[in-house]
């Protein structure tokens, strides 16, 4: 092989590996290309953001009582069972009863779960501790909470408690406050008018919050609009809901009345009930009712009111039975009846009365009886008789 050749064929080698390292840089860079696009596509874009906890939701309606902190504990029992991570009481109360808030209280924060208070337009009272007892409260525009101080309810409104719950009710406010790290002072000014809070509220004034103030004041941690909107906020998707608050619901409505509000409906019902019953039975046990009412209106005792409406309804309708029949009904005692007053009046004969107690027919006022003769003796037809008493369907008569 000629130098020529030698030089050719080096020449020839080096053009090819030259061909492949361009080949190899070539699809180096598309890879590297390809890489990059697929790196911005897998990136999310702003308002993308995806659930990333499941979250169950409760339902703090209505009147806070002992049905209600059951149902709050088996939801939290529920909530687990369904692996949820995160708990969501929607609270919309005017309060209840101090105890069974206290039970509520004590679930909330005995859970291994995140818990979120979405106030959903009112927190008062009772509720107030509830949400207290969460680790976030996120209030709706124009929601409220607060005003938890313990009251009674009388014939003059609603009256706070003694001190002693009043300062029991305080630490028990402060405490679920401090544990959820909540603002301390104002879970206090909630229930005592003599907490003060400079800048906040004065002494002498219960303290109630906006979804505002209780923003500005670092008590509530977001607005939202709805659940949807808190659900996108918190990046949370809701895995199911507390569905025995809706089974509940007709139960809760009549939970809302009142003692004496049941006494009053009882004593219409039964008014209406006398039109169908005879002889003005039922309406003596109305008029009880309706003094019960008004005992529970005053608010005495339960066991008075029952004893109230027994004692009441059985009295007057003794009453009835005597003294009154005997004063409605004396002038009536006198009239005599269809057939007594025939006893004393004339008649004439129309047909023949034969002795032997053989009847004939006599014609009284219009009216024609069978008669016979008291003195066993023949009266023809025509005379005059006069009526002497109405044995059965016969007039016993005598001759004028």
């Amino acid at each position: 092989m000629s130098l020529g050749d030698h030089a050719s064929k080096g020449i020839s080698y080096h053009l090819l590996v030259c061909a492949v390292v361009a080949s190899l840089l070539g699809l180096g860079a598309a890879s590297s290309r390809a890489a990059g696009d697929n790196t911005e596509q897998a990136q999310p874009t702003v308002g993308q953001k995806t659930a990333t906890a499941k979250a169950y939701l409760i339902l703090v309606k209505g009147e806070v009582n002992s049905r209600l902190a059951r149902r709050i504990r088996k939801g939290l029992e529920n909530a687990t069972a369904a692996r949820a991570e995160v708990v969501i009481v929607e609270v919309d109360t005017f309060g209840g009863r101090l105890d069974a808030a206290v039970k509520i209280r004590d679930a909330l924060l005995n859970a291994d779960l995140r818990t979120i208070a979405f106030i959903n337009k009112r927190a008062i009272s009772a509720g107030a501790l509830i949400s207290l007892a969460a680790h976030d409260i996120v209030m709706t525009p124009g929601a409220t909470i607060g005003a938890a101080t313990p009251v009674r309810f009388t014939a003059e409104g609603p009256k706070p408690l003694g001190e002693k719950a009043i300062s029991y009710f305080r630490k028990e406010m402060k405490a679920t406050a401090e544990s959820r790290d909540h603002p301390t002072a104002l879970a206090e000014a909630m229930v005592d008018v003599d907490v003060v809070v400079p800048g906040v509220i004065e002494k002498g004034k219960l303290l109630t919050l906006t979804t505002q103030e209780a923003l500005a004041l670092k008590l509530a941690a977001a607005q939202s609009d709805d659940l949807e909107q808190l659900l996108q906020m918190y990046g949370l998707e809701l895995i199911t809901k507390d569905r025995s608050a809706q089974r509940w619901d007709v139960r809760s409505w009549f939970k809302q009345f009142r003692t004496w509000h049941v006494w009053l409906i009882l004593g219409l019902v039964l008014a209406a009930a006398e039109i169908f019953v005879s002889g003005f039975f039922l309406l003596w046990f109305a008029v009880g009712a309706l003094l019960a009412s008004l005992l529970a209106w005053l608010q005495v005792p339960q066991a008075i009111q029952i004893g109230t409406f027994l004692v009441s309804s059985f009295l007057l309708l003794v009453f009835s039975r005597t003294v009154l029949r005997s004063v409605l009904f004396r002038s009536q005692a006198n009239i005599a009846t269809n057939i007594e007053a025939l006893k004393g009046r004339n008649g004439i004969v129309v047909k023949t009365i034969e002795g032997g107690l053989k009847p004939g027919s006599v014609k009284i006022g219009g009216e024609v009886w069978s008669a016979f003769c008291a003195d066993d003796m023949e009266i023809t037809e025509g005379s005059k008789i006069e009526v002497l008493e109405i044995v059965g369907n016969k007039a016993k008569v005598k001759l004028l």
